[in-house]
């Protein structure tokens, strides 16, 4: 997903923004694994900056399931990511628990 450093950071913004549309959400569902490994790679290779817009632009928003928490918990706990990526994983993931808890109480989840 975020491989190559050869996007500015104002088109980085911008992929980023434009991902995870969720009329496509079958279509990019099996990019949630790796964007956790790719945001902590380029987050470590680009800056703080980057890491911030990675952590909340980048963020696999449309998936509100157990699964994309899992893999973001897991990263948070095992990939050791830079600290401003690692507050905004912390600030998402928090974000998206309490969604699920929202569904569940809804007969939702």
């Amino acid at each position: 997903m975020f491989a190559s450093d050869e996007l500015s950071n104002y088109l980085l913004r911008a992929t980023a923004q434009g991902f995870w549309q969720p009329e496509q959400a079958e279509l990019v569902r099996e990019y949630v694994p790796r964007y956790y490994e790719d945001a902590v790679a380029v987050a470590a290779r680009r800056g703080p900056a980057i890491a911030d817009v990675v952590g909340l632009s980048a963020f696999p928003t449309p998936f509100v399931d157990a699964e994309t928490l899992r893999l973001g918990e897991r990263c948070l706990r095992d990939a050791d990511p830079v600290p401003a990526l690692r507050r905004r994983f912390t600030d998402q993931l928090d974000d998206l628990a309490r969604a699920l808890r929202v569904r569940q109480g809804a007969g939702k989840g």
